[in-house]
């Protein structure tokens, strides 16, 4: 509904900007293939630009749920992953930040469990490289995720697969290469104007108008927000550790390698890009994969559970976690200002 929502405003704002940026006006650049193809079904089809992108959201979504379902009926599980589930960096994220549902990186989350589900076949590595590459043009943050996907495929192999690998890192390498040397500015000049001729009119809050050099500005002087996010990504990474610790100790170690390398390769999109709660999001839906992918094969084609004890203590953690960062991209969510988060529990509650 809140996607319906935002597809129908009169004037639309960073969402729905960001599936639109386009080749047409510039010519090629990073994350224009979305809104290319966009412009073409309209032409085409006559289908208005945002029913197309609350369509492909709503699809993503509706994935998003059933593969990581049908990823976790292949496991035998507890109660306590499921707490990790829902944990407020996981899926209850979607709930904390509606206001800035629909974004691309439902892609990557369905990429992901995609590639986690089944038997790894050279038919399915092909096809993953083919999905990959186009999500590179998609959104450029799908190449700082990359050593999650070589883990899961570690995982699913069990062998050390270098030609794959390596595939897999020189073409999506060579992908980022041009276009940040190919690639033209996400607005050409006119990309406002093209799209208000096409029905779609923005607010001041789109990707358009955005000065990208302005981040680290906005970095520095929000200093204290930035750095609960970094607190809020080392609690949930450490939620994972303490339930793989506990359950699977002889697991424990790998994952704590592959966090500590993952850590390093996603650095820079931190460095990057201003939407830091976005990657803790994105980094714990992927982790989340990767931890389910160490548990135990479940041979029914329902759900199973195994003899683990359920920690309450750990979902009493989760419920305060949820509540901390509830309030903290409130406060994100208007203007960085301690006083818009007051007046916002003041106009629900009083």
């Amino acid at each position: 509904m809140k996607l319906y929502g935002k597809a129908m405003l009169p004037v639309h704002e960073w969402t729905m900007s960001d599936w639109l940026v386009n080749y047409e006006d510039g010519g090629f650049k990073r994350r224009g293939i979305t809104g290319t193809i966009f412009f073409a079904v309209q032409d085409f089809f006559e289908i208005s630009l945002p029913i197309q992108i609350f369509f492909v959201q709503t699809t993503f979504y509706i994935l998003v749920f059933y593969t990581y379902l049908k990823l976790l009926m292949t496991k035998k599980l507890d109660w306590n992953i499921l707490v990790l589930l829902c944990s407020s960096l996981c899926f209850m994220y979607f709930p904390i930040n509606l206001s800035y549902s629909g974004k691309r990186e439902v892609i990557l989350f369905v990429l992901a469990a995609y590639f986690a589900l089944g038997k790894m076949t050279v038919v399915k590595e092909r096809i993953f490289l083919v999905l990959f590459c186009i999500g590179l043009f998609v959104h450029e943050m799908f190449y700082f995720f990359l050593p999650f996907f070589i883990f899961i495929h570690i995982l699913k192999t069990g062998k050390k697969k270098y030609s794959f690998w390596i595939m897999l890192f020189v073409l999506s390498t060579l992908i980022i290469g041009i276009l940040y040397f190919s690639g033209k500015e996400i607005n050409g000049g006119r990309s406002l104007e093209i799209i208000k001729e096409r029905g779609v009119v923005f607010g001041e809050n789109n990707i358009f108008l955005f000065k990208f050099n302005d981040a680290a500005k906005l970095m520095k002087k929000e200093i204290i927000s930035y750095l609960l996010f970094i607190v809020e990504l080392a609690i949930e990474i450490s939620m994972f550790l303490y339930y793989v610790f506990n359950f699977y100790r002889n697991k424990f170690y790998t994952l704590f390698k592959f966090i500590v390398i993952s850590l390093i390769w996603i650095m820079p999109l931190y460095i990057l890009g201003i939407d830091w709660y976005r990657w803790n999001h994105v980094y714990s839906m992927l982790l989340f994969v990767i931890v389910v992918s160490l548990l135990p094969d479940n041979e029914d084609n329902r759900l199973s559970f195994n003899q683990n004890p359920f920690f309450k203590r750990f979902l009493v953690f989760n419920i305060v976690f949820f509540v901390f960062l509830f309030i903290h991209i409130q406060y994100d969510a208007r203007g960085l200002s301690l006083q818009g988060v007051k007046e916002y529990y003041f106009s629900r509650f009083f």
